[in-house]
């Protein structure tokens, strides 16, 4: 089992600072978590620098015959070996009763996980209040108070998606909090649906992801005719990736084009349906899907304009800007405001 510490002094990249050295900086920090279904990520963040990180290490989420919880526990008692933080902050996958941390569901990517404690577990080792929530929610809520959410006013009602190995998203409203309700799934975008490049319906997740673009390619590489739904599937079963995929786009393979403009115009009119049934005020793009640029983005747009109505047309679709380092830096954020 390893645990690979990420070098102090190295540079962040996309808007974060990385660590200060092994002193840090003085002052109260918080011990923040991305849990996700590889790896587990800490690092401390200090009150008076948010988006400096310090003491950043992972573990593997889920090495064979371990519970992913389990693995919480070790990163936990490895990142308490650095600092004794004022505060911890989780961001973790499935739908988390927040901000106490309880996994009412997760699908069937981690056993075991749904019924999980995460406060239960940080206070086995300390009594430092804690903040959990969906990993998406969280990235939403400290990419609104320092990242892309900076440039919209405090009454803005936004969408933040993220587009990657799944499709996630979370609801800003008015005085820069998120949408709740009482099962902390508000924001849980992947079961609506749009249209691919056929102009077929299916659920947003099982079109837009990475995977799912790659597996489009793959089925539809092999049979141009084939009609069916190209369900979800693991990705690692998918004989290309996404990246590959793109690299054929950019060489002007005409499937190729179809499927990224296709099935991202299909997401974007379902954004604009849903930009006009809630009057939002912008979209914020996430996720490593929308980091590949314009490619992306510029689909999702057009189909935004298509589909919504006209006073709706024209509201921002801008990308994220706290970039890789950006979970741990919104986890902090988020715990820093709703810490118990």
């Amino acid at each position: 089992m390893s645990n690979a510490e990420d070098p102090e002094g190295q540079q962040a990249p996309q808007g974060a600072k990385a660590s200060q050295g092994a002193s840090g900086t003085k002052g109260a920090c918080t011990l923040a978590l991305d849990i996700g279904g590889t790896k587990i990520a800490y690092g401390f963040i200090d009150d008076a620098h948010p988006t400096t990180i310090r003491h950043q290490g992972t573990v593997p989420s889920q090495p064979p015959g371990v519970l992913i919880a389990d693995q919480v526990d070790l990163a936990i008692r490895q990142a308490l070996k650095k600092a004794q933080p004022a505060r911890v902050g989780i961001g973790a996958p499935g739908v988390v009763r927040a901000p106490g941390g309880e996994i009412i569901y997760n699908g069937g990517t981690i056993p075991g996980w749904a019924g999980t404690d995460l406060s239960g577990i940080v206070h086995r080792y300390t009594n430092a209040p804690v903040a959990c929530h969906n990993d998406v929610r969280i990235w939403a809520y400290g990419e609104h108070h320092l990242g892309a959410g900076k440039d919209f006013p405090d009454h803005a009602r936004l969408l933040y998606l993220s587009l990657g190995t799944g499709v996630g998203g979370a609801f800003i409203v008015p005085g820069g909090q998120l949408a709740v309700g009482p099962t902390g799934s508000a924001g849980e975008v992947s079961e609506l649906v749009c249209a691919d490049c056929r102009g077929m319906a299916d659920r947003v997740e099982n079109i837009a992801s990475g995977p799912s673009l790659a597996r489009y390619y793959a089925t539809l590489a092999a049979d141009p005719t084939h009609r069916g739904r190209i369900p979800w599937s693991d990705p690692n079963e998918c004989p290309i990736s996404l990246p590959e995929v793109m690299d054929r786009y950019d060489a002007g393979d005409a499937l190729a084009k179809r499927i990224i403009e296709g099935n991202l115009r299909g997401l974007g009119r379902t954004l604009g349906a849903l930009a006009s049934a809630l009057d939002l005020s912008g979209i914020v793009l996430g996720g490593g899907v929308s980091h590949i640029g314009t490619r992306i983005i510029d689909p999702i747009a057009h189909g935004l304009e298509d589909a919504a109505l006209t006073p709706n047309k024209n509201i921002p679709l801008v990308p994220s800007r706290l970039g890789a380092h950006a979970p741990l830096i919104a986890a902090a954020q988020y715990a820093r405001d709703n810490s118990q």
